[in-house]
């Protein structure tokens, strides 16, 4: 069972990377991967403690890349961060350079974060994927529809149909992936072979705290702005 999508206060999730390891453990996850937005240094703390510690559970480090148009990519199996605010396909491509894998995060949800159908068949034309999440919390009626429309139609150009929570809040496996064996190997393999089943976790949390909800807030609409700002100068200069 692999939660693949998820925030720590390396961005604007509210639990330190050490707890979010923690979390993982109590729930009984095989596979974290922990996908801060624009930054891979939640990921590796949270790689390095599980390490350190021995937790059961297997870190991968990734990165929720925001594109140029505010679409969102969850690269997996990350060497070093993609830059952000690029175009979708050479996004997806600058994962792929480096061994990862790129998934479509929470698609067609009607938001700027959220990619619709028709960029995504453009994007299509430029690139490929290793998976779209088809299972999240924040996945109501409508868009489950624009999904299943979609994938009728694109079932065979999209990759693997994963499961995951988006979890800021340290609420794991609200949403998870399926697959055979435990490791961090066996959930690339089944990626790689569409081998994933996406499914609702039975974990069950309280409502967030309003403290953590005005945390997420200031995180993701006051600190976020500032370290893409930082990142986008540091692109432009060639650092």
């Amino acid at each position: 069972m692999a939660e693949l999508h998820c925030h720590t206060t390396a961005s604007d999730g509210t639990v330190s990377p050490e707890n979010l390891v923690e979390i993982a453990e109590h729930v009984g996850l095989d596979v974290l991967a922990v996908t801060d937005h624009d930054t891979m240094t939640g990921a590796l703390r949270a790689r390095d403690y599980a390490l350190r510690v021995g937790a059961r559970v297997e870190v991968v480090v990734g990165m929720e890349v925001t594109t140029r148009r505010q679409d969102h990519i969850v690269g997996l199996f990350l060497e070093r961060p993609p830059e952000i605010f690029r175009s979708v396909a050479h996004t997806v491509n600058a994962i792929h350079a480096q061994g990862g894998l790129a998934i479509v995060a929470h698609p067609f949800l009607g938001l700027p974060s959220s990619i619709s159908a028709g960029r995504l068949r453009k994007a299509l034309e430029r690139c490929r994927f290793d998976g779209i999440e088809a299972e999240n919390p924040y996945m109501r009626q409508g868009a489950r529809k624009r999904f299943q429309r979609f994938m009728q139609e694109e079932h065979d150009r999209i990759g693997a149909v994963v499961g995951s929570s988006d979890a800021h809040f340290g609420d794991l496996a609200r949403a998870v992936s399926l697959f055979e064996g435990r490791t961090a190997a066996d959930l690339r393999r089944a990626i790689a072979t569409r081998a994933v089943t996406p499914a609702i976790g039975r974990v069950r949390y309280a409502a967030p705290s309003l403290s953590a909800r005005l945390q997420n807030q200031y995180r993701s609409l006051v600190r976020l702005p500032i370290t893409r700002g930082v990142l986008l100068w540091r692109q432009w200069r060639g650092d």
